[in-house]
């Protein structure tokens, strides 16, 4: 069996019975309110101490203060790159049905790093918004790169293929999905990079004053969005 299957495999094991160790809360099935998390590291909290103060937990606490019956099934796994997520969309969505109230992801980085081509990630992408978009009724929020070439880790050990010419790439591939199917973007390419937000670990991942910014980001788009149902 191939690792895509038995990670297939896995993911339909753990949302059919709400057995996911990435979920808090009520089982999916049974939240009135789904909040889904796609993404990377940072969605898993790294660079936070602990890593329930990472901006997916952020934002579920922010929520649940009018949400109490939240569900928070994060499906960030660090490392992860555009193919792995469009698999777990397709997974979640198309095969389990969830239909979350509210979907953020963040994505893109690891892609840039690994040299892949914006065209590819722009077509993976596409799958992944325009299926939440015709599966899901609950807002989604997409967020777009930071100039990565700022980050501490760039500039101490500067990258081929980390440019700035990559990252407006990337960012424009963002847009352009995001708007086709109506999809806010929170923009933290325009957003002071300042390394008082970056961990001081690895130059690359937000801190917690770093997640916590990220996180007021995203609220300042979802919250009048949530409130104005």
């Amino acid at each position: 069996m191939t690792q895509r299957r038995v990670f297939t495999a896995i993911l339909l094991l753990s949302l059919s019975f709400g057995l996911s160790s990435c979920a808090s809360g009520p089982p999916p099935t049974e939240a009135k309110f789904l909040y889904v998390a796609l993404g990377a590291s940072d969605a898993t909290g790294v660079g936070a101490f602990p890593l329930t103060r990472g901006y997916v937990y952020l934002i579920r606490n922010s929520i649940e203060k009018f949400e109490p019956k939240l569900s928070l099934l994060n499906l960030g796994v660090p490392g992860e790159r555009i193919g792995p997520i469009k698999e777990t969309v397709r997974v979640a969505v198309l095969q389990v049905g969830l239909k979350p109230n509210l979907v953020t992801l963040w994505t893109g980085a690891n892609d840039l790093i690994a040299g892949d081509d914006p065209q590819k990630f722009q077509a993976d992408l596409r799958f992944i918004l325009q299926n939440l978009r015709k599966s899901t009724p609950g807002l989604i929020v997409i967020a777009n790169l930071p100039d990565l070439t700022k980050l501490p880790r760039f500039r101490d050990q500067p990258s081929a293929v980390v440019t700035i010419d990559r990252v407006r790439a990337f960012n424009k591939a963002i847009a352009q999905e995001a708007a086709a199917v109506n999809v806010p973007v929170v923009d933290l390419f325009e957003q002071p990079l300042a390394d008082k937000l970056v961990s001081d670990l690895d130059g690359f991942h937000p801190n917690n004053e770093g997640h916590r910014e990220i996180a007021l980001l995203f609220l300042e788009v979802i919250l009048p969005k949530l409130k104005g149902r």
